[in-house]
């Protein structure tokens, strides 16, 4: 029995091949009954229009097939049936919920833990290897040496949760380092919302559940879902959300608990902002945000590394996964670990 999580209901799938039947049995019955002499006109543009719905149907069909069944690739929002089977695919957390190798506790002698602490970008969201993220390409890099760089991430994640998550787990495994990958979304959980427009979760379709229908699903993401408002407008609600006083004054305050905890257990702090690599609206202007970001952090003693000038000039579409998802993919997560690199450890190098 096919696993519904993965590939949706075989019922459905088999209700959707009953109707194509039913169809393709009704347009031979026309052809084959309907007198040829009688009313031949609107024999003839009834019989082209069935069967050129059945042809239809038959495309529809396999695309269906081929998205329930076969399709493998992440969507921005990891709702769809693909971004559920690339996750059983690719994905192996460890007991913290994190997407990497379980770490010893207490910290082997010698050794020297760097952090990676970030949301979906830093995880490697649509990163099929992790090998390929920058935090890995970071480890590859140190070598042999007693470094070790652990990618402590989770899609969705907020600047508060990820202090939450500090809290506890930076003096448990005894970090040397923390490295805090921010991105300008870090904030969305501090907006207010409002009935009927709320960007943190994804827009539901109201005619008919994309749990029907692969192909549904697929058009309705891929096609309609760029045009709801939650998602046209979003970053210009997060540009809204950084000009809100009150909400950059909570946004601070949790950038706060971080630099708090460092400071409490000797643990150096450093933050890399990553940015959008696609971006909508008229309001978002990703250097006033990235500099008031910065700013702040520089102004509270914090080395801030800003990773936008790294991207400009080239194709961003070379840069995100794909049209569906605008996460970095491994050309992406190569440009950042050689700025984070060379900023940061090519001091170190031998």
């Amino acid at each position: 029995m096919t696993n519904p999580h993965l590939f949706g209901y075989l019922g459905d799938y088999l209700i959707w091949w009953l109707c194509l039947a039913s169809l393709v049995l009704h347009t031979w019955c026309f052809l084959r009954f309907f007198p040829r002499d009688k009313r031949p006109r609107l024999r003839l543009v009834v019989g082209n229009f069935l069967v050129f719905l059945s042809l239809l149907g038959g495309v529809a069909m396999i695309a269906e097939t081929n998205l329930r069944f076969f399709s493998i690739h992440t969507d921005a929002f990891g709702m769809t049936l693909s971004s559920r089977r690339w996750n059983a695919l690719y994905v192996d957390l460890n007991s913290h919920g994190c997407r990497d190798r379980e770490w010893a506790k207490p910290k082997p002698a010698g050794v020297r833990r760097i952090a990676f602490v970030g949301d979906s970008f830093t995880y490697g969201w649509g990163i099929e290897n992790i090998s390929d993220r920058f935090s890995d390409l970071i480890q590859a890099r140190f070598g042999s040496t007693k470094t070790e760089v652990m990618n402590v991430a989770k899609p969705g994640w907020a600047t508060f949760e990820q202090a939450e998550f500090l809290a506890t787990f930076a003096p448990d495994h005894e970090l040397d380092e923390i490295v805090l990958c921010y991105v300008p979304n870090d904030i969305e959980k501090n907006i207010p919302t409002e009935p009927g427009f709320n960007p943190t979760f994804p827009p539901m379709p109201t005619l008919m559940s994309t749990e029907r229908s692969a192909l549904y699903e697929y058009i309705y993401r891929r096609v309609l879902t760029p045009y709801r408002a939650t998602v046209r407008n979003y970053h210009d609600w997060l540009a809204d959300g950084y000009a809100d006083p009150d909400v950059w004054h909570a946004q601070q305050q949790h950038l706060g608990w971080i630099m708090q905890l460092c400071r409490e257990h000797n643990v150096k702090l450093r933050v890399v902002l990553l940015p959008f690599l696609r971006t909508g609206g008229t309001r978002y202007d990703a250097e006033a945000i990235h500099a008031m970001i910065c700013d702040f952090l520089e102004t509270n003693g914090v080395e801030c590394i800003d990773l936008l000038p790294a991207l400009q000039g080239q194709p961003i579409g070379d840069l995100i996964l794909h049209p569906g998802d605008p996460h970095p993919n491994a050309a992406a997560h190569r440009v950042f670990a050689d700025r984070i690199w060379s900023i940061l450890y090519d001091a170190e190098s031998p």
